[in-house]
């Protein structure tokens, strides 16, 4: 029983035996997935750049590229990418996806917001936005929040650290090292 308990906290259970409070990796990408497809149907100018395009935007935002990561897509002021010139012609959004049912869309949510996506709602307020949308049918929808509009919105906020501990190659790489 101990040993079950310990491979649930570290994340290495057996398939099956993880408790189903426990994140699934799979259903979370299905769920962006679901929201990717209503804000394309129901956001003018929703667009989900290539990894080069990140590279691109950042570069006209003047953006350290280390940031690719830290939005999912765009809302175009432009008819397509290829007439981007300007860093004006579009914002950033970080999509927030739910199954729950929240008529008051955003009030309830729950999500997590890592250090660089804070870092930009801050820095680049009014270009960068969290995106939240509800795929449950009795509340389908979205909304763009600002760091502004985030503040009023806030109930409770914790930090968490998510922590990746070295595996048996970087062992064999310090071997001798201190420390």
């Amino acid at each position: 029983m101990h040993e079950r308990c310990i491979a649930i906290l570290i994340g290495m259970a057996p398939r099956g035996m993880m408790p189903r409070s426990m994140p699934d990796h799979a259903a979370n990408q299905g769920r962006q997935k679901r929201g990717f497809e209503l804000l394309a149907k129901a956001m003018p100018g929703f667009y989900v750049p290539t990894s080069a395009q990140k590279g691109r935007l950042l570069e006209l935002l003047g953006i350290s590229r280390k940031f690719k990561q830290t939005f999912d897509a765009i809302r175009l002021g432009v008819a397509s990418f290829s007439e981007i010139q300007p860093a004006r012609d579009f914002d950033l959004l970080e999509i927030k996806t739910t199954d729950k049912c929240l008529p008051n869309l955003p009030e309830g949510f729950f999500f997590g917001l890592t250090e660089n996506e804070e870092m930009l709602l801050r820095v680049l307020e009014g270009k960068y936005f969290l995106c939240f949308v509800s795929l449950h049918r009795d509340s389908v929808g979205h909304k763009l929040a600002s760091w502004k509009d985030l503040q009023k919105l806030i109930q409770h906020k914790r930090v968490q650290y998510q922590i990746n501990l070295r595996g048996p190659r970087a062992r064999a790489r310090n071997v001798g090292t201190p420390s």
